[in-house]
């Protein structure tokens, strides 16, 4: 008769079969969540069932009709869709879109527009068949990481292209920057690369004492600016500018903005462009830079910021880096700023200081 394990073992094997299974799972999500969240995704996007199923519930046979689809394979295929709460069943048995889905899987809309991955999925599953299978060879220099739409853009179409993309996730950034940006007595706020425009608008609109926003961006981008701002009607109150970042010395303001611009450059890059900033302020100006964080509050991993880091694999020079988060103090404190500090929330930090 064999000997039972002391009490001591048996705890000692359960909590590490507890930590490997956590592992487990982890690996698990890696290995097949993420080939079956984004294969299934790819698929409803192109059948177009979330568009379909935008307007009211269907019959499986409805949507087989609608989709091209097999009944018998889209059955299976809507199965799944429930499982992973996308779908749902009403009272009758027809297909309906889940809250989730909704929010998340329709193209941009006036309830979803600023909170939608929409956008980026219709732009991953083109990707993901020109760069992503291929990234070993990438890797070895075989392929390089070659833009959908031409960068810098040219048109008012590229930029379209780009700018839907970034507004689609901008609704945590843009709430964290009006709940705690330090604008108070801001007259004139500078707001570098400043997209759309729909943090700008948010601003306008908590801080009436903003008189005058200055947004820079391309030269492509300026009348889709100027469109979203003048349907807020607060032309009079931000004007869109083209102006190199890089290279142009930045306007005389109170405040400086880079939101969601500075996260993915060396800090040898944001020293530049926070130098720049530091020009173009007074005694008692300040800066104000909103970044995505590399792992959130609850230490996950940021999949955002990962494939955008993603892309630059495939570029030759490229500035994209991880750095430690907190290096923004080190650089303030380089620059002569002070009174730094910083808040997080939901994924985001706001770091904030101001020149003395």
């Amino acid at each position: 008769m064999s000997n039972p394990l002391p009490a001591t073992a048996e705890r000692l094997t359960d909590v590490l079969d507890d930590a490997l299974y956590e592992q487990y799972i982890r690996a698990c999500d890696m290995t097949y969540r993420g080939t079956v969240d984004m294969f299934v995704l790819k698929a409803a996007y192109e059948l177009g069932i979330f568009t379909q199923l935008a307007g009211q519930p269907q019959s499986v046979e409805a949507l087989a009709a609608a989709t091209g689809s097999r009944p018998n394979r889209l059955v299976k295929f809507t199965d799944m869709l429930i499982e992973m709460e996308l779908l749902a069943k009403d009272a009758d048995g027809a297909l309906t879109l889940t809250p989730f889905a909704r929010q998340f899987f329709l193209p941009p809309n006036p309830s979803n527009e600023n909170l939608t991955m929409e956008p980026f999925v219709r732009y991953a599953i083109t990707i993901m068949e020109r760069y992503h299978v291929h990234l070993a060879k990438v890797i070895r220099g075989e392929m390089d990481f070659t833009a959908l739409t031409p960068w810098p853009p040219k048109t008012r179409e590229d930029s379209a292209f780009y700018e839907e993309i970034h507004r689609s996730n901008n609704h945590f950034v843009r709430n964290l920057l009006v709940a705690e940006a330090d604008l108070d007595g801001v007259t004139h706020l500078l707001d570098v690369g400043g997209g759309n425009g729909d943090i700008a608008i948010a601003l306008a609109k908590h801080f009436p004492g903003i008189e005058r926003i200055t947004l820079v961006n391309l030269p492509s981008a300026l009348d889709i600016v100027r469109d979203n701002v003048a349907a807020h009607g607060l032309t009079d109150r931000i004007t869109p500018v083209a102006l190199d970042m890089y290279r142009d010395p930045y306007p005389a303001c109170d405040a400086v903005l880079f939101a969601r611009i500075l996260y993915p450059f060396n800090a040898q890059v944001c020293a530049m462009l926070l130098g720049k900033a530091q020009a173009a302020l007074p005694a008692g100006g300040r800066v104000l830079i909103a970044d995505m964080l590399l792992r959130d509050e609850r230490g996950l991993a940021n999949y955002d910021y990962l494939a955008h880091f993603l892309t630059s694999v495939g570029v030759d020079p490229a500035m994209m880096t991880f750095k430690r988060q907190d290096e923004y103090f080190d650089v303030f404190q380089q620059l002569g700023f002070t009174d730094a500090r910083k808040v997080e929330r939901h994924g985001h930090v706001l770091y904030q200081a101001r020149k003395p």
